[in-house]
């Protein structure tokens, strides 16, 4: 390819002192836009889990997971400059155990069957759990909002685990025993969580002691969920409704206990929102058409942003930049998986946090 082709990016003088940038960057072949591929294209790299953060405030930073020789690794780029480090010496990390700390200083992982947290920088990562098995963490793990507390499911008990325990306590508390081992996911926020059940149901309840969960009366077969900014409410994307039928974003009211459509969608498969849930990033499980695409929530309307041509379409994980002026992603359309991202500060209002503008040189 020519234009489309991949081509260096980002080799400036930050890059020339750092170990190396794996940023290159290629027009899209059906929008024309310019994708910038974040992470080494041999290697596979996953984002977090999409209730976790992987963009810094402030920063202007990306961390995710990548192979190397010695096992997946946290990986640290710099979004401003190019320049990639790995930050872990994991021994067997779940590349889908990541989270970064509110505060951007902390990374929590799983090595083998430990829950760890360790600085981005210096420092020995300290273990704040040990789980019955490794594959504990394949579901990934869920930091609050405020960095206080880890969620996760282990031995059909679900876990609420302290990022700093008291001296002398252990800092895991169980909140409730999940019936079948069928939970899939958990996400916890502001002292309230709600998580997967038997089945795909949804299931809410507090942090404090002696709560008891509820389940939602939320039907059919639910996609991604995600809560709502203001912790009142939950977004899901509500998949497979029927011949003819598109899937559509829904979002169940605590206040109300209704739920209530947000907009139908060109076959979302996997979605993310910005930090006002006043647009939403979603990928598209059409075969042809896979496109990354933004909706407004005051229109419903939707634009087409590029292709993620991923196998899975599920596994896209699409978010925003805290700005959201920038969108995150992650598909396999190279041969393995690989992270990506598009600027979209001309067609989204930023929003409080401030993410640095890509520098790029050819």
């Amino acid at each position: 390819m020519t234009r489309r082709s991949f081509s260096i990016g980002l080799a400036g003088a930050a890059v020339a002192h750092a170990q190396f940038s794996p940023i290159r960057r290629y027009f899209d072949p059906s929008t024309e836009v310019e994708v910038l591929a974040l992470s080494d294209i041999a290697n596979a790299s996953y984002l977090p889990h999409a209730c976790n953060r992987a963009i810094s405030s402030r920063g202007g930073f990306i961390v995710y997971a990548t192979e190397t020789s010695s096992g997946f690794q946290a990986m640290r780029l710099e979004i401003k400059g190019g320049a990639a480090k790995i930050v872990t010496s994991a021994t067997a990390m779940d590349p889908k155990s990541l989270a970064l700390s509110p505060d951007d200083r902390t990374l929590y992982f799983a090595d083998g069957d430990r829950l760890m947290a360790g600085g981005l920088s210096v420092g020995k990562p300290r273990e704040l759990y040990k789980g019955s098995s490794p594959e504990i963490f394949s579901r990934g793990i869920s930091l609050s909002e405020d960095g206080a507390t880890i969620s996760l499911i282990d031995r059909e008990r679900l876990q609420l685990i302290s990022t700093a325990p008291a001296a002398g306590k252990s800092g895991v508390r169980t909140l409730v025993e999940v019936e079948g081992g069928a939970a899939q996911s958990i996400v916890s926020k502001s002292g309230q969580l709600f998580f997967r059940g038997e089945g795909g149901s949804i299931h809410a309840m507090s942090t404090v002691p002696g709560a008891k969960p509820k389940r939602l009366p939320i039907e059919g077969e639910i996609g991604r969920a995600l809560w709502n900014p203001d912790g009142r409410s939950i977004i899901y994307v509500r998949l497979n409704q029927g011949r003819g039928i598109a899937n559509a974003l829904f979002e169940y009211s605590f206040d109300t206990n209704k739920e209530s459509l947000v907009g139908k969608t060109s076959q979302f498969a996997d979605f993310g929102r910005n930090t006002d849930s006043s647009v939403f990033v979603g990928a598209s499980a059409s075969k042809a058409q896979p496109f990354i695409l933004i909706m407004l929530r005051i229109t419903r309307r939707e634009l087409a942003l590029c292709e993620h041509r991923s196998s899975d379409p599920t596994s896209v994980a699409p978010r925003f930049a805290p700005s959201s002026q920038r969108i995150y992603f992650q598909s396999d359309r190279l041969g393995k998986p690989a992270i990506f991202s598009v600027a979209v500060e001309k067609l989204v209002e930023r929003t409080d946090q401030e993410d640095p503008p890509v520098k790029k040189t050819d």
